[in-house]
C-alpha cells in the first residue's frame, strides 16, 4: 500500500521519475508538470493546491493507479 503523505511530499520529476506513467493523470487535470521547470522545486501538495485542484480528489486517483 501505498503512503499519501510521502507522494505528496515528493517533488514532481521524483515522482515522475519514479512512476512516469502518472503523466498521463497530470495531464489531464491540466499540470504539465514535465514541461515546467519549478517541478524539481515543488511537491506535489504544492503543485495541486497552487494549481487550485482538488488535491484529493487527484492524490485518491493517483494512490489508485499505482496501485493496480
Amino acid at each position: 500500500m501505498l503512503n499519501k503523505k510521502i507522494i505528496l511530499e515528493m517533488n514532481i520529476q521524483e515522482i515522475l521519475k519514479k512512476y512516469p506513467s502518472l503523466i498521463e493523470i497530470l495531464k489531464k487535470h491540466g499540470m504539465h508538470c514535465n514541461e515546467c521547470f519549478f517541478s524539481e522545486k515543488v511537491n506535489l501538495r504544492e503543485a495541486l493546491e497552487s494549481s487550485r485542484l482538488p488535491t484529493e480528489e487527484i492524490i485518491e486517483e493517483i494512490i489508485v493507479y499505482l496501485e493496480k
